[in-house]
């Protein structure tokens, strides 16, 4: 995108933006008419810009250069117009808060600002707050409060698409030298330009006002948060203001469910400081409840019944303030085979003003079906660091003969969530009724259960989440959660758990003699320790994270290999001790390798450890986009399992994709692993689910995703407010407690899909019936296509397709795997 246009076009363009809804005329008109004495004035920035795309020498001059790289209107763009690929925009990523201070030269009277940015498009969203200080000397600071808010009065930036925003505010009555922004955003921060408008002199003597702080940054981190649950609150008015407007009540009713919002928007203003075990369920507060409450009678006044039973498909993304939709009368429909978990959901939208506590029972279970062969769960609503709400947090109801309770506030919609557990119920079709009772209504909801007698064993495919466990735990796992985590991910069939290096014994070079044999015994509590936490895993994984040297050692020296090689005999028969075969213990020996010298490390290492242990397995993540053009091979050659990123091999082609499959064939196992986050603005089937599509497709026999504990840089999961960083784990840890949810049973059934799918070829192998061979290959050819073909890494956050496709196909395999054709 080219520089804004001249100075001479700002008052066509601005006007241009009134048109489109972009920027109302009076701050049009107010802004045309401030002076910017912000212009050509010098910037610095706490810490300096990081994102590389955006960068140059020029970064502290271009802020306050009166230059835009904004048109000022709202489009929508490729990714290689948008500001952030500007040099005269500043750029920042994963970073929080970004200061940004301007030197005005001497005390200013400061009416008020300009912050120019963009967002709505390639993961960039909009700042949560922009904090606002002034300061005489650069050490006392009066804050001056959040723009992201003040500007909300003078325009909102765009729900949805590419959009190119002015935070503006002219309410501002200060004085200072120096004034700064701490700006609040996850991951990016873009900054186009910031103009600082001059107010009345006699300003200059007046005593200063706002909070006096000394720290910006300590100030915006403690501020957030309350920040974040006003951005909530006044969100939810505007949308319900909007629903007000659109609707066809009477102006008396409309005025009058305006009014109390109104009043709800004066109480967000005073929401107090709240602190990091703050928890976002929603609703925050209680005048988050009378918000809602305002919505619940607003559908009531609308003609909708109190409590309204719906459906959509159960990994459809649900909007906060979805309406029902005019679909056919719900029911809940299982289809698995013995020894599976399938879940399907119910949505309970509460259309009154006054919460409901809604019943829910079970009439004619199967017959002797086992305790636990149905769970019920209520969907917590959270809401995240951008500001999306997302239900996606799995709370267990009680079940008490069959009875289920559970709370619906109004205005709200409630997921509702069922998972029949099969190897607690006999093979056959099962009808039975979940009779949903309010004080208003009884709504029966069909419920249909069938289990095939086809027995899914243990799973083939192998699970890794890259969890940390060991020791004391990382990230989010902790010594108090540590115990239900792992429960929890075996329940989901991890198989492969995976530590950090201190589970390893490390040896110095005091350790060895002259011929690199040890001459202590070495220490492995750690690696037993965590063994023992793990009973029964198909492999251990260590993350290693190795460098050029060992024992004191330099690599590609005759000390370094042996060494090296007498540390894995050790730990190979070590293995055999505890009665582990040593191939269970998986290394990985640096962590996704893309340059040149680490691949000499992974090789090194690796020519080492076959040399004397082979019977270890070594594991690889590469990152490299060719790697069939890497100079050091053996890096690759040397492994036995290779596990690239699924977009490196499915967007390499058909190169890449010959390169690890000739690998394949020539004995080393190919594994799949993602790393996208945040884990909830991920489409649970689009990603989590059919990776285990895409490894059966490509014969890989394990799959991983980063990470079940990370949860980013908050305390806790129920806490999006807090978190300065990405949370990539699927499920809700905090110190004591760890709770299952909608994307992390998404990757449970993938593993179970991947099963059906290689149970169906296990079939086809051995049949002798041609005709059948025939026609189940084409299913499973069809089925397999059908999902893979659709794969686009961009519709990981959007929900793109069709969210049944994969049940409508795994079914054709279903009733395949059911015929009994095959079998004569």
């Amino acid at each position: 995108m080219n520089k804004y246009y001249s100075m001479k076009y700002i008052k066509l363009l601005l006007l241009a933006g009134c048109w489109l809804g972009v920027l109302p005329v009076p701050r049009v008109m107010a802004q045309m008419q401030s002076n910017n004495i912000a212009l050509g004035k010098a910037v610095t920035f706490s810490p300096a810009p990081n994102y590389m795309d955006c960068a140059d020498p020029d970064d502290d001059k271009q802020l306050t250069d009166g230059q835009y790289s904004s048109r000022g209107k709202l489009r929508e763009v490729e990714n290689s117009r948008a500001i952030w690929v500007q040099k005269g925009t500043v750029g920042w990523q994963n970073v929080k808060p970004v200061v940004i201070t301007i030197d005005l030269g001497t005390v200013h009277p400061i009416s008020g600002v300009s912050y120019s940015t963009a967002g709505g498009t390639a993961g960039v969203t909009w700042p949560t707050a922009i904090y606002m200080s002034v300061s005489n000397d650069g050490k006392i600071w009066h804050t001056l409060g959040d723009l992201a808010m003040l500007s909300r009065e003078n325009g909102r930036p765009p729900e949805q698409g590419y959009a190119e925003f002015r935070y503006v505010t002219h309410s501002l009555h200060a004085r200072g030298r120096y004034i700064a922004f701490a700006v609040m955003s996850t991951p990016f921060v873009f900054s186009d330009e910031i103009e600082v408008f001059k107010g009345d002199d006699a300003w200059i003597n007046q005593p200063a006002q706002g909070e006096t702080i000394s720290d910006l940054k300590e100030y915006a981190n403690n501020s957030l948060i309350r920040s974040s649950a006003q951005r909530r609150l006044y969100n939810d008015i505007d949308a319900i203001k909007k629903e007000i407007n659109n609707s066809k009540l009477s102006t008396s009713q409309k005025s009058t469910f305006s009014a109390r919002l109104d009043k709800d928007e004066t109480k967000a203003a005073q929401i107090p400081q709240l602190g990091r075990d703050f928890k976002t369920i929603l609703p925050l507060n209680d005048t988050h409840r009378d918000i809602l409450a305002v919505r619940g009678e607003l559908l009531a006044a609308q003609g909708m019944t109190p409590l309204a039973v719906w459906k959509m498909h159960r990994y459809a993304w649900l909007p906060f303030l979805a309406k029902p939709a005019n679909t056919p009368k719900p029911q809940l429909n299982f289809s698995m085979l013995r020894n599976q978990f399938r879940s399907d959901d119910l949505l309970l939208t509460n259309a009154s003003g006054k919460s409901k506590d809604v019943i829910l029972q079970l009439k004619n279970a199967p017959q002797n079906a086992q305790n636990g062969w149905l769970r019920v769960y209520s969907v917590a609503w959270t809401d995240t660091s951008d500001g999306t709400p997302v239900a996606d947090a799995l709370i267990p109801l009680e079940e008490k003969e069959g009875v289920y309770t559970v709370d619906v506030p109004a205005g709200m919609t409630r997921k509702m969530w069922f998972t029949v557990d099969s190897s607690k119920v006999s093979m056959g079709n099962y009808k039975s009724t979940f009779d949903i009772v309010s004080a208003e209504q009884h709504l029966p909801v069909p419920v249909e259960l069938s289990v095939s007698s086809k027995l899914m064993k243990e799973p083939r495919i192998s699970l890794c989440m890259w969890d940390d466990s060991n020791g004391k735990g990382s990230y989010g796992i902790t010594p108090q959660n540590r115990a239900a985590a792992i429960a929890l991910m075996r329940s989901h069939f991890v198989d492969t758990p995976c530590a950090n290096r201190l589970v390893l014994p490390w040896p110095d070079a005091n350790a060895f003699d002259a011929l690199g044999n040890l001459k202590t015994e070495l220490d492995f509590s750690s690696l037993d320790e965590w063994i023992a936490q793990w009973p029964g895993a198909r492999r251990y994984f260590v993350f290693a994270n190795v460098p050029g040297y060992f024992a004191g050692a330099k690599m590609d020296t005759p000390e370094f290999a042996a060494r090296v090689g007498t540390w894995a005999k050790v730990i190979s028969q070590h293995l055999r001790q505890v009665n582990l075969n040593p191939s269970q213990l998986q290394i990985l020996l640096v962590d996704e390798p893309y340059r040149e010298s680490q691949d000499a490390i992974i090789a090194a290492w690796a020519n080492a450890i076959n040399a004397a242990a082979p019977e270890l397995t070594l594991f690889s993540d590469p990152r490299w986009k060719r790697p069939d053009q890497t100079k050091i091979q053996d890096a690759l050659v040397g492994m036995d399992i290779l596990c690239p990123a699924l977009p490196t091999y499915n967007n390499g082609g058909k190169t890449v994709q010959k390169y690890f499959q000739n690998m394949r064939t020539n004995g080393k196992e190919l594994w799949f692993y993602q790393t996208n986050g945040p884990s909830w603005q991920l489409d649970p089937q689009l990603y989590y689910r059919y990776q285990a599509w895409h490894a059966f497709a490509a014969n890989a026999t394990g799959e991983g995703f980063w990470s079940f504990g990370d949860i980013g840089k908050a305390p806790t999961s129920w806490n999006g407010y807090s978190n300065t960083g990405i949370s990539y784990a699927p499920a809700f840890l905090d110190e004591d407690t760890v709770f299952d949810s909608v994307h992390w049973d998404a990757v449970r059934e993938g593993v179970e899909d991947y099963e059906e799918l290689a149970i169906l070829k296990d079939a086809i192998a051995t049949s002798g019936n041609a005709a059948w061979k025939a026609q189940a290959q084409q299913t499973l050819d069809g089925a397999v296509q059908a999902i893979t073909g659709i794969w686009n890494t961009a519709h990981y956050a959007t929900g793109e397709g069709d969210p049944h496709l994969a049940d409508a196909q795994l079914q054709k395999v279903r009733e395949m795997l059911n015929s009994s054709t095959h079998e004569k």
